[in-house]
């Protein structure tokens, strides 16, 4: 079995007291919810590649790495097993978020008040890092 790994970058502004959290709809192979993700490439680091796709995904630029979540992501498909490492990032939601056009894997996205998150997101996986997450936004 082939090993893939990637990130996983779980994006949060805090506006008036409250936490946003930007999540995107995928429309690529399946259609629901999900924060940005992507595969590591050769001779990159996981904290590169975070960024590399925020950047790819959504256009955002003024990002800061708050730390990484304890744990990873995994799932099988086919023949090949993923691991992804899960980041906290903080971003501005007033930045101007800008979908890929070259690869279209989301149709959308929105910046989400923290207590609405889990019943959008479409994978297990997803909620419970978002969980640990949550515990490390300060």
């Amino acid at each position: 079995m082939n090993t893939k790994f990637g990130v996983t970058g779980i994006i949060f502004d805090q506006v008036g007291g409250k936490n946003y959290f930007l999540l995107l709809h995928r429309k690529l192979n399946w259609s629901g919810w999900e924060f940005v993700k992507g595969g590591i490439e050769d001779g990159e680091e996981p904290q590169e590649a975070v960024l590399r796709e925020i950047g790819e995904e959504s256009g955002l630029l003024n990002i800061e790495l708050v730390r990484k979540v304890a744990g990873s992501i995994e799932w099988h498909a086919k023949d090949t097993k993923y691991v992804y490492t899960v980041f906290l990032l903080r971003a501005d939601k007033n930045e101007p978020v800008v979908l890929a056009k070259d690869i279209v894997e989301h149709d959308g996205y929105e910046w989400v008040e923290q207590g609405q998150v889990i019943g959008m997101l479409t994978h297990r996986d997803n909620k419970e890092m978002f969980k640990k997450a949550l515990k490390l936004v300060q």
